[in-house]
C-alpha cells in the first residue's frame, strides 16, 4: 500500500476500487442509489423517485436532497410551480392573470408574442432554445435540473465518480445535481465531443461514449479500447487524443474509424476508432497533452525509483501535422530547472498536468523530493513555443500550495489547484491530514492574486484534496478527491470568493457517494457541456 500523497495523486486509477456486481439473485445497487422495482434509483435527486421508490415530483418540479422543489427559473404560486415570465395566470407575479385572449411575454400581458425568438406555447411566449419547460418544442420539459442548451436538454457540467463507477450532471447556475448514474467501473478523465460525453475508464481500459442530451445521461452503449490508466482525453475534432499513463502511450482516435466495439444502441455516441499510437517507453507515464500550432506537448512523469525517475521529468513536443502519424521531437528537460526546494534536499521535476494559455505551455509540477513528499513550493513551468531554444521559466506558487495537480488559464489570470501534503495512518493507511491545499490564482507574470484554502474552519468536516477543476462563466468548479464534493469559487476581480464550500452555509455540493469499502469518494474529473 502506498502512503505518500504523491503516489495517491499521480494517476486517477492507481487505487483499485471494489465495485458491487449484479449476482444471479437480483439487482445490487451501487453506492448512493437504492433498489427500485427492477432497477436502481438515486432517491436524493431522481424526480421520479424523490425520497423513495415511486415518489414522483409534480410537473415543473425537480428533486434535490430528496425533496421536490420548483424547476430552476420557476417559483411556487398557490402550490404550483410557474414561470412568471410566461405564465398567463401569473404574469410577472403570483396571481397576476392576463385578460382572456392575451398571452404572457417577459412578465407582460400582450395580445400576441412580439419579441425576437419568441414562440407561442398556449398562452405563453417562450424561447424554445433556452426555456427549460419548453425546450425545443412546446411542453418538452427538461428533467432533473437540466438546462436547455440550443433547444436540447442537458446538464451544464458532468462529474466523474471514480470510486463508485458513476457520473452525475450539474446545473451551473443553481448547483442542482442530477441523479448518480452507472458508467463503467472507474470513470476518470472526461471530455465532450460534439453531443457525446467521453469517459475514460481506469479499470476497464475503455473510452465510454454516451449521448449528453436527454435522460438518462449514462447509457453505456458504445466504447473504444484504450491503454491502461487513460489520464487525459483531449478533443480536436475529428481526432481525440488519449494519454495512457500506464502503458506509456499517446493514442490517437478518429471519428468514423472502426472502433470494433458496439453495444445494443448504435445511436448512443460518436463512433471513434484508433488510427495511431505513439510509444514513449517504459516508466515514462505520460500525463496529458495540449496542442499549440499543430504541436502537442506531453509531460512525462517518470518512474518511482531513482533508476526510473529519469525516464520522465520531461516535456515532449509531438508533431501533429499529420495526426495519424505523430512524431515525438527532442524532449525538453525539466529537472535542470530551478525547482526551489525548501527542505534542504533535492526536488524532482514531477510534471503532473499541462495546459495552454495564449499560445504558451504551462506544466504543473508536483515538486516532490526523492521520498515522494512535497519537497518545495508548488511550481509552474512556462514554455514559449515561439522560442523553443529557451528553457522553461519557473513560476513559484508558494509554500502554502503543495502538490499542485491541475491548472488552466482564463482571460489574464491563471489558476492552479493544490492537493496538499497528505498524511496517512501507519496501520490502516486512512487519510489523517492534508496540509497546504487549495486553489491559487495568479496573473500572467506569475504574481499571486488570491489563495483559497480547503482547510476545515473548525476541523469537523471531511478532509479535502482538491483535484481537477473547470470553469463555467466566472465560477470555478473544483473537485474533491477524498470526500466526493465539488467546491464552487467565484472569480471576482482579483479575489476568489467561496460560493459553495467549507465556509458557506450551504456547504460544498455533494456530488459522489462514498465507497463503502475504501471510504473514499473521488470526484476524478469535471467537464463543461457546451
Amino acid at each position: 500500500m502506498v502512503k505518500s500523497s504523491s503516489r495517491t495523486a499521480v494517476f486517477l486509477g492507481l487505487a483499485a476500487v471494489l465495485l458491487t456486481a449484479c449476482p444471479d439473485t437480483g439487482v445490487v445497487c451501487r453506492e448512493g442509489t437504492g433498489r427500485c422495482a427492477e432497477g436502481c434509483a438515486d432517491f436524493t435527486s431522481d424526480q421520479r423517485n424523490c425520497g423513495g421508490c415511486g415518489l414522483a415530483c409534480q410537473s415543473g418540479q425537480v428533486c434535490q436532497n430528496s425533496q421536490c422543489i420548483c424547476q430552476p427559473g420557476s417559483v411556487a404560486c398557490d402550490g404550483a410551480c410557474v414561470v412568471l415570465e410566461s405564465d398567463v395566470k401569473n404574469c410577472g407575479g403570483c396571481g397576476s392573470a392576463c385578460a382572456s385572449g392575451q398571452v404572457c411575454e417577459n412578465k407582460v400581458c400582450k395580445s400576441d408574442c412580439a419579441m425576437a425568438g419568441s414562440t407561442r406555447c398556449g398562452a405563453s411566449c417562450v424561447d424554445l432554445q433556452k426555456e427549460a419547460n419548453h425546450c425545443g418544442a412546446c411542453g418538452n420539459a427538461c428533467e432533473n435540473g437540466q438546462n436547455c442548451h440550443g433547444g436540447r436538454c442537458t446538464y451544464d457540467l458532468v462529474a466523474a465518480c471514480l470510486s463508485t463507477g458513476q457520473v452525475t450532471g450539474l446545473n451551473a447556475s443553481t448547483d442542482i445535481r442530477g441523479p448518480l448514474e452507472p458508467l463503467g467501473s472507474q470513470p476518470g478523465a472526461l471530455a465532450v465531443y460534439k453531443d457525446t460525453l467521453l469517459a475514460a475508464d481506469q479499470m476497464d481500459n475503455r473510452l465510454n461514449q454516451v449521448r449528453l442530451y436527454g435522460p438518462p445521461l449514462a447509457f453505456n452503449a458504445r466504447y473504444t479500447s484504450v491503454g491502461a490508466v487513460a489520464n487525459q482525453v483531449l478533443v480536436a475534432a475529428p481526432y481525440v487524443y488519449v494519454a495512457n499513463a500506464g502503458t506509456g502511450t499517446l493514442q490517437v482516435l478518429k471519428e468514423g474509424a472502426d472502433a470494433g466495439h458496439f453495444a445494443q444502441n448504435a445511436d448512443a455516441g460518436v463512433q471513434l476508432g484508433t488510427v495511431a499510437e505513439l510509444q514513449f517507453g517504459a516508466n515514462t507515464y505520460p500525463q496529458g497533452m495540449v496542442v499549440v500550432n499543430n504541436t502537442g506537448y506531453v509531460p512525462l512523469y517518470g518512474g518511482f525509483t531513482a533508476m526510473t525517475a529519469s525516464a520522465g521529468q520531461k516535456l515532449v513536443p509531438v508533431n501533429l501535422t499529420n495526426p495519424e502519424a505523430p512524431m515525438a521531437g527532442a524532449p525538453i528537460d525539466l529537472q535542470s530547472l530551478d525547482l526551489k526546494p525548501f527542505d534542504g534536499g533535492s526536488s524532482l521535476a514531477r510534471p503532473y498536468a499541462v495546459f495552454a494559455h495564449k499560445n504558451k505551455v504551462y506544466v504543473v509540477l508536483n515538486n516532490f523530493n526523492d521520498a515522494y513528499q512535497p519537497g518545495g513550493p508548488g511550481l509552474l513551468a512556462r514554455f514559449d513555443p515561439a522560442t523553443p531554444n529557451t528553457p522553461p521559466q519557473i513560476i513559484d506558487l508558494g509554500a502554502d500550495c503543495l502538490n499542485p495537480v491541475w491548472g488552466m488559464g482564463s482571460g489574464d489570470k491563471l489558476f492552479v489547484s493544490c492537493a496538499g501534503a497528505a498524511s496517512y495512518d501507519s496501520v490502516t493507511y486512512a487519510l489523517t491530514g492534508v496540509a497546504n491545499a487549495g486553489v491559487v490564482m495568479i496573473d500572467e507574470a506569475g504574481a499571486r492574486l488570491a489563495l483559497w484554502k480547503s482547510a476545515c474552519p473548525d476541523g469537523n468536516c471531511p478532509l479535502a484534496m482538491p483535484g481537477r477543476f473547470t470553469m463555467s462563466g466566472n465560477r470555478l468548479f473544483v473537485t474533491d478527491q477524498n470526500a466526493g464534493r465539488i467546491f464552487v469559487l467565484e472569480v471576482s476581480g482579483n479575489a476568489l470568493v467561496e460560493r459553495r464550500g467549507l465556509n458557506t452555509d450551504a456547504g460544498a455540493i455533494a456530488a459522489c457517494a462514498v465507497n463503502s469499502v475504501t471510504g473514499i469518494a473521488n470526484v476524478a474529473d469535471i467537464a463543461v457541456v457546451p
